[in-house]
């Protein structure tokens, strides 16, 4: 957009901002904030200048558009939400003998203490004191606690660490 329509389109869109902000009231995204409501808005405030929507009833038209993709969002939402409560079914029998022992089953024990020493050899000394401390279950900062959690993740799928 040339620049004078620039001016144009602010102009356009503050005359519209209460629609947004009231919208914005009374439906949620809970995954959205302030900004992610008025990019919305703009967007579909451009996508209706550019079907060639004039400004004689631009509130109403937007209005409703803004509405929908709203709603739509929420419901995109709720639909990936559905998705983790429809996992596939577990064979119950299959895995008896590990609920019955409340998961500690020697092999588990064997496969996590072997994991552990692989990991702890590869961490350097700083993060060998880290996971030290976490587990004996010492406060971690929030900031420790992510950065052991990548370094052991890196050890574990080998990803390149090239952040150090």
């Amino acid at each position: 957009m040339p620049q004078n329509n620039k001016i144009n389109f602010d102009q356009v869109f503050s005359r519209l901002k209460p629609i947004v902000l009231k919208a914005m009231k009374q439906l949620r995204v809970r995954s959205w904030t302030y900004d992610d409501y008025l990019q919305e808005g703009m967007i579909v405030l451009y996508q209706l200048l550019e079907s060639s929507v004039g400004l004689e009833g631009l509130p109403i038209k937007f209005k409703v558009q803004y509405h929908q993709r709203l709603i739509d969002e929420i419901r995109h939402s709720q639909a990936k939400k559905r998705g983790f409560d429809q996992l596939g079914a577990v064979d119950i029998y299959e895995y008896s003998d590990v609920i019955s022992s409340h998961g500690e089953t020697p092999e588990s024990a064997l496969v996590f203490n072997h994991l552990l020493a692989e990991v702890y050899e590869c961490l350097r000394p700083h993060y060998q004191e880290l996971l030290v401390r976490q587990m004996r279950g010492e406060e971690l900062t929030r900031m420790e606690r992510y950065r052991l959690k990548e370094k052991i993740k890196s050890i574990l799928f080998d990803l390149d660490d090239s952040e150090e």
